[in-house]
Formats: structure tokens, sequence, C-alpha cells
């Protein structure tokens, strides 16, 4: 089988969850191509939708969230959206690359990939098989209109929300957020301290920036190291941020319990080390989190999906929702040093959520294009 897996880098869950379906299929020894839906349009329209979409969310997100409520309104009106038509603009290109490689089957991990997917099925008058997976926990803005075989969502919930909000149930499935295998690797936090040179006696709170900016993450570090006192350090995680790394490693990493690292690929083992994360409520990096099994706490949440996501998380136990920076500390500091608190918390992260969300979703693709071999399930 030949997979074509498509993503775009305007909020990098998306992306991360294409890299966990394409772990998966290595695992499965099946061949795969990842590709930017929006580069088929061209290189200079892939560059400003990444940029455009990055910098509003580092620099105004209570726009984002205005483009977002706007966007859940139009989406009520039944109408054919403009996220759609910009989408279709490039679709008979990826139709025809599509065409050339021969691939047997299409799965997006964001919106614009479904959209020009969408597209095809109408314009062309063809159906190859073409599968959604959504990386929130709540029915995005546009997701009604989009016409694919099935669309893989992280729990019943959402699926009754998409349901009701006119997606056809027999296209709905409810799969878990694909995240790497990584996070489920049987280590115990001494052994992840051990490899990562970290303090066995301190609590570690890891902080997950997203696309924060400074001012939001020295506030966490400044309350953190407050209230830690000796008993506490500090690790952040700054991504592919460095002027953000350099800042925060100048502020706070002469003289103080704390660290500042750039982007790694040791997120699963940063993971297991701490004793809380502290994250924005990213759909995907909060899924890592429960998948981790680690207390998590959500803190600066833009309006629209990330909520959304605080919400679920909040309400079923996975997660506490610090509203503030300072609440969000207080949080982190309870769960640390409550043991029964953490460790409900970790049940209940273990009850709600699927952490074989990749292996979900390519067993039903199997069966969905009649290709299954036959091997036993391995899920638990």
């Amino acid at each position: 089988m030949n997979f074509l897996l498509l993503s775009c880098p305007s909020g990098e869950g998306h992306n991360s969850a294409r890299r966990a379906i394409a772990e998966e299929l290595d695992r499965q020894g099946v061949t795969y191509t990842m590709a930017d839906p929006v580069s088929f349009q061209s290189e200079r329209a892939q560059r400003m939708a990444a940029g455009a979409y990055n910098s509003l969310i580092r620099r105004s997100p209570r726009a984002f969230g205005l483009l977002y409520r706007a966007g859940a309104l139009y989406s009520g009106t039944h109408l054919r959206s403009p996220v759609y038509f910009a989408n279709a603009h490039y679709s008979e290109n990826l139709y025809t690359y599509i065409l050339e490689n021969g691939f047997d089957a299409v799965i997006s991990t964001h919106l614009f990939g479904m959209e020009a997917l969408t597209a095809i099925r109408r314009r062309q008058k063809v159906t190859f098989p073409s599968f959604g997976v959504l990386t929130d926990y709540t029915c995005i803005p546009f997701l009604r209109e989009v016409d694919l075989d099935l669309c893989f969502v992280p729990h019943e919930e959402v699926r009754q929300e998409l349901i009701r909000k006119g997606v056809p149930a027999s296209t709905v499935e409810v799969s878990g957020i694909p995240v790497s295998a990584q996070l489920r690797a049987q280590i115990d936090r001494a052994q992840a301290r051990e490899q990562l040179g970290l303090p066995r006696d301190r609590k570690v709170y890891l902080i997950l920036t997203g696309g924060v900016g400074c001012g939001h993450v020295c506030v966490l570090c400044d309350e953190l190291l407050r209230i830690g006192g000796e008993d506490g350090f500090v690790c952040v995680l700054t991504g592919r941020n460095e002027t953000l790394r350099e800042q925060l490693q100048a502020r706070f990493g002469s003289n103080a319990p704390f660290q500042a690292i750039p982007f790694t690929e040791q997120v699963p083992l940063y993971m297991r080390a701490a004793d809380v994360v502290i994250s924005k409520p990213g759909g995907l990096s909060s899924t890592e989190a429960a998948v981790a099994n680690v207390p998590l706490v959500h803190f600066g949440a833009i309006p629209g999906c990330e909520t959304k996501n605080a919400a679920f998380f909040s309400r079923h136990g996975l997660s506490l929702w610090g509203k503030q920076e300072r609440k969000a500390i207080a949080f982190a500091a309870q769960l640390a040093h409550d043991p029964a608190q953490a460790e409900e918390m970790r049940r209940k992260q273990r009850e709600v959520l699927s952490p074989y969300g990749a292996e979900t979703i390519l067993r039903r693709i199997a069966e969905t294009l009649g290709k299954t071999d036959g091997k036993e399930n391995t899920e638990p």
C-alpha cells in the first residue's frame, strides 16, 4: 500500500499527528509520502499561510478568537466557505499528484487538506479513499462541509457534536488523537531523569510553550521558582523559538534551578521525567501529556479550539485549568505535592483517552480498503 499524508505547519499539532501516523506506517513497513497541501498552489502560498497563522496566535490571540467565532457562525449558514474555495483553487494540482503517484489512500490531519480532497470529489466526480483526522476536542469551523470517507475524532463526545452539527454519523469514528508510541514507553520517572540529567530529588515542572510569547512564560517561571524554593526545578521546552530560549536562559539560567531546552525529539522522555506538565491546551500536546500519564495544568488558552480543549480536559478530570498564570502555578504546586490528587488525575487519563490513535486509524482504513492482513489487534 502507498499512502499520502497531508498536513500544514499552521499549528504544530497537525504535523505531530501526521508524524505519529507515519511512525506507525514505518512500524508496519508501509510506504508513504508527506506533503503540505497548500504547496500545490505555490511555495509562496505555503509560506504565507503558515506565517500568517503563527504570527496571529503569537501577537493577537484575541483576534484569532474573533476569527474563530466568525468561522463558527459562518458554518451555521450551510454555505460553502471562503476556506473551501481557497483550498479548492489548488485541488486539481493535488489530484494530478495523487494520480501520478498511485496513492491507495490519502489522510489529512489539517482542515486545508480535507477541504482540498472534498473539492476533488466535487469537481472531478471521482471517489478515491480519503480520510480526515481531527486534532482538537471540538467540531472545528467548516468541518461540516468536508466530504470524506471517514473523519476520525478523539472521543465519543466529539463524535456526537459533529453529528449534531450536520456531519453524517456514518462518516465519523472515534479513534483517539494519534500520538507517538514513545509516550507509552515503560520507563519510570527516575530513569527518565537520569537519561536527561535532571535532578532526582526535586519537583520537576515542565512548561510547554506552544505559541506563547516570552511575557507569559516569564510569569510562569517567576512564580514557579518563587514557590518551589529548593524543592523545585523548572524545564521549559521552547521548540524552534530560539529567541525565546535565549531570553529565558539569560533571565533565569545563570543561578536558578532552571533549564530552557531547544527543539528536541525527546519530548516523551521529558514528560516522563516531570512531576507536572504546564501547557497551553493544544489538542495534540494535551493528548501527549495524558498518554504519557503525567499530571497536567492548562493555561493561556487561545479563544476557540484551545478553550474547548481545556474545558473538555478539566470537565473529565484530565487536567486543571488555570485561566490566569498565577492560578495555573498554584494548581501545579498542588498536584506536585498531593500524590493522591495526582494519581486520581492519572487514573482518569488512562480511562478516558485512547493511546492507540494511529493504530486504530490505520486499522480502520485497511478494513475500509478491504486489505486487512489478519494480524491480531495489539490494543489492550
